[in-house]
C-alpha cells in the first residue's frame, strides 16, 4: 500500500504500511486464521494509539481555551482555526468510524454487539466480498477518498501551507499497483477482494492518521500564539 513517487512516506507511515503488507502477503498465501486474527492485533494497538492522541488533542484544545481568556486578541485568530481543525477532524474521523459501523453489520447482521472494535469481535472476519460491495459497488469508497483529500486540503489551509509535504505523505491518495505491478485505483487497493478484517484494520489506520494530523496542527497553530514575541534571559 505504498504511495506514489509524488508522496514520500514518513518512518511512522512506512512502519503501520509494512505491518500491513506483511499480514496481506501472508494472507494471499492462505496461511491460517491466526494471520486473520493478526489484523486485529494491528487493530487494537491503532485503536489504542489513537485514543491517546485524542486525549492529548484535547489537552491542546483546552490549553487554547485557557490563552484565549489570557489573552483574546493575540490568541483569537488561532483560536478560531483552532475550533475549525477540531470539528473538520470529527466530522471525517467519525465518518470513517460509521463506514466501518456499516461494513460490520453488513458482515456480522444487525445484532451483532460492536462498542467500537470491529476486528476483535467481528464473528466473520475474513468475508472479501463486503468490502467489495460496500467500497466499491456501492460507491462509498469514491466517497471517503474525497472526504480525506478534503481533510488535507483544509488541513494545509489552516497551517498555512508549512505542513503540505507532510499531510501529501500521509494522505497520499494516488493511484497505487497491485502484486502484478500494474495500476489501481486507491478504492480498488483497499477494497477489490480484500478480508473485511484487513479493510477495517486499514481504516482505523486512516483514524489514527486523522488525529496524529490534527494534532501536528494544532502545535503548530499553538506556537502562533507566542510569534513575534520577544523572549529573552535574566
Amino acid at each position: 500500500m505504498g504511495g506514489a513517487k509524488n508522496c514520500p512516506e514518513t518512518p511512522r507511515q512506512k512502519m503501520i504500511g509494512m505491518m500491513y503488507l506483511v499480514l496481506t502477503a501472508m494472507l494471499a498465501l492462505n496461511v491460517s486464521a491466526d494471520i486473520i486474527n493478526g489484523y486485529a492485533q494491528v487493530d487494537d494497538s491503532l485503536h489504542a494509539t489513537t485514543e491517546q492522541l485524542h486525549k492529548n488533542n484535547a489537552l491542546a484544545y483546552r490549553n487554547f481555551e485557557s490563552s484565549l481568556a489570557q489573552n483574546k486578541e493575540k490568541t483569537q485568530e488561532w483560536y478560531d482555526r483552532a475550533q475549525r481543525l477540531k470539528a473538520e477532524a470529527d466530522t471525517i474521523y467519525n465518518y470513517i468510524q460509521r463506514f466501518k459501523d456499516d461494513m460490520v453489520r453488513m458482515a456480522d447482521g444487525d445484532d451483532e454487539e460492536y462498542r467500537g472494535k470491529a476486528v476483535r469481535q467481528m464473528k466473520k472476519k475474513d468475508d472479501t466480498n463486503i468490502p467489495h460491495q460496500y467500497g466499491l459497488n456501492e460507491g462509498h469508497g469514491a466517497v471517503l477518498r474525497q472526504k480525506v483529500i478534503d481533510y488535507r486540503e483544509s488541513l494545509k489551509e489552516l497551517t498555512d501551507g508549512v505542513m503540505n509535504a507532510e499531510l501529501d505523505a500521509t494522505f497520499c491518495m494516488d493511484s497505487i499497483k497491485n502484486a502484478s505491478g500494474e495500476p489501481i485505483s486507491w478504492e480498488e487497493g483497499l477494497f477489490h477482494e480484500m478480508p473485511v478484517c484487513a479493510t477495517l484494520a486499514m481504516l482505523s489506520k486512516y483514524q489514527n492518521d486523522v488525529r496524529n494530523e490534527e494534532g501536528n496542527a494544532l502545535v503548530w497553530l499553538s506556537k502562533q500564539t507566542d510569534a513575534g514575541d520577544l523572549r529573552v534571559n535574566k
